[in-house]
């Protein structure tokens, strides 16, 4: 059993409620002394409806979920050790292998002894001129005027929305967008901003939500984080600008992968990032820490007065930031072509097993191939049953995705190997022939 749901729902909440867990047939008995410290709290928490549901799911499949695994060691093909076992890592976001790649480990190891760990201190009163540095060559790398390094995507979604979508201004959120950015335009709408959350993207009714509001904000994803699919970027530009509009793109699993030299989904579609912001990870494919919004100079200082998180939040630690620039020369050069090629390779073997096999899936431009399963225990079964197998991959259940469209949300990289690629696929097959993972409708 995995390092994973150790204290079960039923003995938390026993010590809470000062009782012990009654033997089969039997009456609870007294427990001691009267809970201390943050228990109270704790149990307040536990008894929240959405929590005491959660937990008591989390309970009954203890063992089958593998959320919050412990892992003791890695490799540079994918392979990781839990709890004694080795399994093929089909879980991690570094795309493109660069946490692992020599020229990424030597630019970080060359600015420790420059500049230490950590900077110690927020952006807006100092930063290295490795901050500098970073957004010109990302900036350079994307063909834009400037760009703007946040600690992460999370924090730039939270600190930008709001920051750009003021008082009375519309602000348009595609529904399947990540978590954060709906983080982020809640802020934004307890600003004032009148907040509206569109089930689809569908080009003509955002121009209608644009056009009788004389402009606002269309906030994003280039790359939806649990299927892999883009939406269609090109036409809910068209339809947001011609009414004054700004598109606002978290291409975080877009970033380094998708489109001319990896420029992101938003770059693909429209050609130029001049009339959108794009956020982008630095953390997925390329491997580091942090993220970046593109933009104007002039622009930028705005932002940085507007922004709450980049006043208030930490840095990029100096190292990382020598490392961003390491992957964005990588990115510039033909070693790049060579990795993404891999990488489609891979991502090509993988979706055409799946067609042999008859699974339904999801996936798109990205390396995120997701097999489509059912409902949440299913889904939480089929991943175990993978894992017995010696491969691990993502169980993504509501509500990342919808109550009884669990899917087994396999991340491609550009080092997984072919034999691996076969390995997993032999797996998946075994999950079909036991019921563990339906066949597509159309499949004989």
């Amino acid at each position: 059993m995995t390092k994973v749901g150790q204290r079960t729902v039923g003995t938390l909440m026993a010590r809470l409620t000062g009782r012990r867990r009654a033997p089969a047939g039997g009456r609870p008995q007294p427990a001691g002394p009267a809970v201390q410290g943050l228990d109270p709290l704790t149990e307040r928490l536990s008894r929240h409806k959405v929590t005491r549901i959660a937990l008591n799911f989390l309970d009954s499949n203890a063992g089958l979920h593998l959320k919050d695994l412990l892992i003791d060691a890695t490799s540079d093909d994918r392979r990781i050790e839990v709890d004694g076992q080795t399994v093929w890592n089909f879980g991690s976001d570094s795309f493109l292998g660069l946490d692992r790649h020599p020229r990424v480990y030597e630019a970080i190891r060359a600015a420790l002894p420059a500049w230490g760990a950590h900077n110690g201190a927020s952006r807006a009163f100092s930063s290295p001129v490795l901050v500098d540095e970073a957004e010109r060559k990302l900036a350079a790398w994307l063909g834009v005027a400037d760009t703007f390094v946040f600690p992460s995507v999370t924090l730039a979604n939270i600190g930008l929305i709001p920051a750009i979508a003021g008082p009375g201004d519309l602000l348009v959120v595609d529904r399947e967008s990540h978590d954060s950015v709906h983080q982020g335009a809640r802020l934004a709408a307890a600003g004032g901003a009148r907040l509206e959350v569109i089930p689809t993207p569908d080009p003509d009714v955002v121009a209608e939500r644009f056009a009788r509001a004389g402009g606002g904000v269309l906030a994003i994803d280039g790359v939806y984080s649990m299927s892999g699919r883009t939406p269609p970027l090109a036409e809910l530009d068209t339809a947001v600008r011609r009414h004054g509009g700004v598109m606002y793109v978290d291409d975080a699993h877009g970033t380094g992968v998708v489109g001319d030299r990896g420029r992101g989904a938003a770059h693909a579609a429209l050609g130029t990032l001049d009339n959108v912001l794009m956020v982008g990870s630095l953390s997925k494919a390329f491997s580091c820490l942090g993220a970046f919004v593109t933009c104007t100079p002039e622009l930028k200082t705005v932002l940085k007065i507007k922004s709450s998180t980049f006043i208030f939040g930490g840095p990029v630690p100096p190292p990382y930031l020598a490392a961003i620039c390491a992957v964005c020369d990588i990115f510039m050069s033909p070693e790049y072509d060579a990795l993404l090629a891999a990488l489609r390779a891979r991502t090509r073997q993988l979706t055409a097993g799946l067609d042999r096999l008859g699974i339904a899936y999801h996936d798109g431009q990205a390396a995120i191939v997701s097999v489509l399963v059912g409902d949440i225990e299913k889904t939480f079964a089929a991943g175990r049953g993978l894992f017995d197998r010696g491969y691990y991959a993502q169980s993504a259940t509501y509500p990342a995705v919808p109550i009884n469209a669990g899917l087994l949300r396999i991340q491609v990289n550009a080092n997984h190997s072919a034999a691996t690629v076969d390995g997993l696929l032999d797996a998946l097959g075994d999950l079909v022939r036991s019921g563990h993972i339906p066949k597509r409708r159309s499949a004989s």
